[in-house]
């Protein structure tokens, strides 16, 4: 029998992994982006595209860079649960993977909507599709540039988990972990 199961997606403002992001790049980069699309992606993750090297500056671009002079990042205000995919349960029966992690880029709007999401780190099974599905439901505080609300890119990493097996010595009819 095929199951969704919902999963709480753990996203905190520490998750928002700024303290990670390399510094804003010059408009001359020479570095070129990873491709980091999973192997196991198929079907809907295909659709979740993966994000280009961005170069935000709030006077170029009408985007505040994280590390801009006077701009406070946002936080998150509220998030979703993600779906957990049958096809990343049965995956992990055979991997033995028991959290998946997917890290996507989201442009926040001045009202702390969601835009423009692309992944950043991709980990197939149906469930790149699920996160961002999981994400365009969140809201965030917008940043602020001197009080005022502005755009802003931020890296969110939605955390699913796999089911646990039962405890030893618990009939499956007991199920006590659903």
């Amino acid at each position: 029998m095929r199951r969704a199961l919902l999963l709480s997606a753990s996203v905190a403002l520490a998750s928002c992994l700024f303290a990670q992001q390399p510094p804003t790049s010059p408009a001359d980069e020479t570095r070129t982006p990873v491709d980091v699309r999973s192997t196991n992606s198929a079907g809907a993750d295909l659709k979740v595209p993966l994000c280009p090297q961005f170069h935000d500056n709030l006077a170029r671009n009408g985007i505040a860079a994280p590390s801009e002079e006077g701009v406070t990042p946002p936080r998150t205000k509220t998030t979703a649960s993600a779906l957990m995919t049958q096809q990343a349960v049965d995956a992990a029966g055979i991997t033995h993977i028991g959290n998946f992690n997917v890290i996507m880029g989201v442009l926040v709007d001045r009202n702390g909507v969601p835009h423009n999401l692309c992944l950043q780190k991709s980990v197939g099974y149906g469930l790149d599709a699920s996160a961002a599905a999981t994400v365009k439901q969140y809201r965030f505080v917008p940043a602020k540039k001197n009080g005022r609300p502005v755009k802003s890119r931020v890296t969110v990493e939605v955390r699913i988990m796999t089911p646990s097996p039962p405890p030893m010595g618990v009939s499956p009819a007991d199920e006590p972990w659903k």
